[in-house]
């Protein structure tokens, strides 16, 4: 893994919605639909885990690819604490959803939610115009840190089949269980730890233990 630029401003126009290119119009895809790869974010509140803006390449850089491979872009984010369930919640969609406007031209992205996977065709002249991934790491970065709370950015790009993406994906799966947890606990939906399926999630979390604690104490201090 080698160690990118981060481009203050980074130079490249953006697009407002996402433009479609055509098969003579693309240099290579990134990204196989049927083959393990992923794309995730992973938000944390200790900065010792991303003390500075990064952006890591593994793999090829744009400019050397020849052919379609597989891709996979993994983002630490190191945010202020939230100590309020409901407001970290809603900000960690916030940052979720803040990747689908980034769309720099010659660089069509269609996305998975579902999957957290991510389908990605590069054009010929964007090739030829000097896009690299340092270009768009820097983008990504710039667009995060607009966000209040967001401090600094990990981008972490892998080109091509790796032996880890497998262990990968199982990792961007607990991710988004964590989220969930943090919509289920906001919504109230189960109350008693006993029964509730995400009790191992909560283990885990120490913010969602804490808020199902409170809530029970509110309900026992209510019916007094």
């Amino acid at each position: 893994m080698k160690e990118l630029p981060v481009k203050s401003n980074a130079q490249w126009n953006c697009l407002k919605n996402n433009e479609f290119l055509m098969g003579n119009e693309v240099a290579f895809e990134l990204g196989h639909r049927f083959d393990p790869c992923t794309v995730y974010n992973c938000p944390t509140s200790k900065g010792i885990f991303v003390p500075e803006d990064r952006i890591s390449l593994l793999g090829k850089d744009i400019p050397q690819i020849k052919g379609n491979t597989n891709f996979s872009r993994i983002t630490f984010l190191d945010i202020d604490d939230v100590e309020d369930p409901n407001k970290a919640y809603t900000r960690i969609k916030r940052l979720e959803f803040e990747r689908f406007k980034v769309i720099p031209e010659g660089y069509m992205i269609l996305t998975s939610s579902v999957e957290n996977k991510e389908h990605i065709r590069v054009s010929k002249k964007a090739v030829k115009g000097g896009l690299d991934f340092s270009t768009i790491g820097s983008l990504f970065i710039d667009r995060y840190k607009k966000i209040p709370g967001v401090n600094h950015v990990w981008m972490i790009f892998i080109v091509g089949d790796y032996p880890m993406i497998p262990e990968l994906v199982k990792q961007s799966r607990e991710v988004d269980k964590i989220t969930n947890a943090f919509e289920h606990v906001m919504k109230n939906i189960i109350t008693d730890c006993a029964i509730c399926p995400l009790q191992t999630i909560c283990d885990d979390v120490e913010v969602l233990r804490e808020r199902h604690f409170k809530s029970e104490q509110e309900k026992k201090r209510k019916n007094k």
